[in-house]
């Protein structure tokens, strides 16, 4: 008997017990389902995290912050460090082979004023760089251009929100506004940002803060409502992912050297999302043990019925060897078998998982994610499944001595 008559009695066998390979086949369909379910899950999560940080300036960026100095004692490196300034940003931006891109960050809230209407309103200084630093893309209009910031022009560039609130339904093209009573022209309008974390965030949009913003230059900011050019933040972006180490190292060392102490923290994207997977790893081990707990059931009950079978059909067995059939044909025969309910029921467990997928986006507004590699995994899984479980029943079935199983009643 070579290996397809083999295949071809397996299958013959499985369709006269229908009902056992139905049986079988159950455990399988929930096991690899379940696999879909949570790889799609968890692929999911990890894309809407990605998405999310894309829409904060991708996995190249770099947050600097000032460090907390509230301690009684303090250095005199660290009481005369200026922390973080504009000055800084221009250190960076000169002397960091690895930046791309520089934004530095002076917010006030101002009062802003059109007409009759008065608003206190967020207010940020800041650079050209802002719109790539931030992917904020620009609607209408422009954004702050090097000759803004070389003139201290009094511009301004407004949210989508805030136009609305401002000007309704009135063209904004060549309208002043008030900030502090200081004429500043509009000169811009930024696209609205959105976004919406599926599966607990509701309809709320996470980046709303980025449509209620003014931005004006961060030279006409320090000049005209602050007392120095000390930052609220800056961000920098790294030219390529994969220079992100390189450019913090390169960071930290021009800030050491200006401000005679490392009194600011370096935080990346690309950290942060390791964190959040990190801190996301406990969840995902307990979707992916309850997967394989319903395979591994799956994989148990297969090799129950299997030597169940191999009971009831101990006497054919034995005719089978007694007529030329070598233990290998039968261990092939019966391995055939298990891989074929493991099989089937890994295609059919794949479009039950399907459904199991789009049942979890509409019901529980969960973020999923459904790709070939996910079909792949999981199938591969079941026809494991099948040969780790089928091993033990189609090796007994092969050792069985042919005489004892003629005599076997």
């Amino acid at each position: 008997m070579n290996l397809l008559e083999s295949v071809g009695a397996g299958l013959r066998d499985m369709g006269s017990n229908k009902g056992r390979s139905v049986i079988t086949m159950i455990g399988i369909v929930l096991g690899v389902a379940s696999v879909v379910a949570v790889l799609s899950l968890m692929q999911g999560g990890q894309a809407q995290t990605e998405a999310y940080f894309e829409e904060l300036g991708g996995l190249r960026e770099i947050r600097i912050t000032n460090q907390r100095t509230n301690r009684i004692f303090m250095t005199a490196a660290e009481r005369a460090s200026e922390r973080l300034t504009y000055r800084d940003a221009q250190a960076i931006r000169f002397e960091c082979p690895s930046v791309s891109y520089v934004d530095p960050e002076i917010s006030r809230y101002l009062t802003v004023s059109y007409k009759d209407k008065t608003f206190q309103m967020r207010v940020l200084g800041t650079t050209a760089d802002y719109v790539f630093a931030d992917s904020m893309p620009v609607a209408e209009g422009r954004f702050i251009t090097d000759r803004d910031l070389d003139t201290y022009a009094n511009v301004i560039m407004m949210g989508p929100t805030y136009r609305d609130d401002l000007f309704g339904d009135e063209d904004w093209r060549g309208k002043q506004v008030l900030v502090e009573g200081i004429p500043f022209t509009v000169v811009g309008i930024m696209e609205k940002k959105e976004f919406y974390f599926r599966g607990g965030g509701g309809e709320r949009n996470v980046l709303e803060w980025f449509n209620r913003g003014h931005y004006i230059p961060i030279t006409t900011m320090i000049r005209r409502f602050t007392v120095d050019d000390q930052l609220g933040g800056l961000e920098i972006s790294a030219k390529t992912v994969e220079l992100v180490p390189t450019l913090m190292e390169e960071t930290r060392t021009v800030l050491s050297r200006r401000h005679g102490v490392e009194d600011f923290d370096l935080a990346s994207k690309s950290e942060q999302v390791q964190q959040r997977a990190e801190q996301e790893a406990f969840f995902n081990i307990i979707f992916w043990v309850i997967a394989f707990i319903s395979l591994f059931v799956g994989g148990v009950v297969i090799a129950n019925i299997m030597l169940s079978s191999i009971t009831e059909r101990i006497r054919e067995i034995g005719v089978r060897k007694a007529i030329g059939a070598s233990s290998r044909d039968v261990f092939i025969e019966f391995l055939v078998e298990a891989l074929v309910v493991t099989s089937v029921g890994g295609a059919v467990g794949l479009g039950v998982g399907y459904g199991l997928v789009k049942l979890m986006e509409t019901a529980l507004i969960m973020p999923m994610a459904f790709s070939p590699s996910i079909l792949v995994l999981a199938f591969l899984t079941s026809v494991a499944v099948g040969i780790i479980f089928g091993m033990f029943p189609a090796l007994r079935a092969a050792r069985l001595d042919p005489v004892e199983a003629l005599r076997y009643q």
